[in-house]
């Protein structure tokens, strides 16, 4: 991702890798040289941090996001900070929490591990024996109040296109994602859908038609609709497949708010067709009030 090297501003130098395939999995590299005694002393009073034996001067790791049970679809977090002589190191895993049964919760103890060998690779040993504290146990699947999430619930969805797996729920602020549990098999339970709500924001959509987007009437105040395709693949944020991702972004105007509802999902070839799911979609917004 990126360049690498020191960004303009950037007291660091950063290099960042995302993975993209069965799962999201990001890992960050920041890396302050020289850096001053104030920071040095700053990343010696990490919060929250659990001390790494065998590394560096200084060296403790953190576990945060999921791991710590925390709301609004956290990722799983696994950061290890250093500091040895004039030099601060950051170097982190950021990984989504698994989105369906079949996908591996992340292994807070093995990423540690395998953070802090990488560090002694690279140089950062300090000849001592290697000791890295447990992982938290992982927190609880993500629960949620959020008034966003409460527009339609995971079983409308689940009913509307025919999904048969459980949903997980990430929300946020001013938005909520359903990710169903078989994001790269054709079919209802590759369905992605999410929402976002913009209060103030229906002059919006008073700009015209995009030029791929279609006018539907019946749906709010003013409606428009726009389905597009993606071929997935490796680069795609869901595992790949030979069959195209379809997407359905619906902008709806009720009011003076306005939400964007998107379905993501895989056409199944001895499914419904994309019309077919086109209609379930907006029959599904359309009894949807906010």
């Amino acid at each position: 991702m990126g360049t690498g090297g020191k960004p303009p501003g950037s007291p660091a130098y950063l290099c960042s890798y995302m993975s993209k395939a069965d799962k999201v999995l990001a890992l960050s590299v920041s890396l302050t040289s020289p850096a001053s005694a104030a920071e040095i002393d700053e990343t010696k009073k990490t919060p929250d941090c659990s001390v790494v034996e065998g590394l560096g001067d200084f060296a403790c790791m953190q576990w945060t996001g999921w791991f710590q049970g925390e709301a609004g679809g956290a990722s799983a977090n696994t950061v290890l900070t250093a500091v040895r002589g004039n030099e601060s190191l950051d170097l982190r895993v950021v990984a989504m929490p698994p989105m369906s049964p079949a996908i591996p919760v992340p292994d807070g103890d093995a990423t540690a591990r395998a953070l802090a060998q990488a560090l002694v690779e690279g140089g950062w040993g300090n000849g001592a024996e290697l000791r890295v504290p447990p992982a938290p146990p992982v927190g609880p699947k993500t629960s949620t109040n959020s008034p966003v999430c409460a527009l339609v619930s995971a079983d409308a969805l689940r009913q509307a296109f025919g999904t048969t797996t459980q949903a997980q729920v990430l929300p946020g602020e001013g938005n909520c994602r359903y990710h169903f549990g078989a994001p790269g098999t054709p079919g209802p339970d590759s369905l992605m859908f999410s929402i976002e709500f913009h209060e103030g924001g229906a002059s919006l959509l008073s700009r015209g038609l995009p030029p791929d987007g279609e006018s539907i009437e019946g749906v709010g105040d003013k409606a428009i609709l726009v389905v597009r395709s993606d071929p997935g693949g490796p680069k795609a944020l869901r595992p790949p497949s030979d069959v195209p991702v379809t997407i359905m972004s619906l902008m709806v105007a009720r009011g003076q708010n306005m939400a964007i509802f998107t379905a993501q999902i895989l056409i199944s070839p001895s499914g419904p067709t994309e019309e077919q799911t086109k209609d379930q979609f907006i029959t599904l917004v359309r009894g949807i009030n906010f």
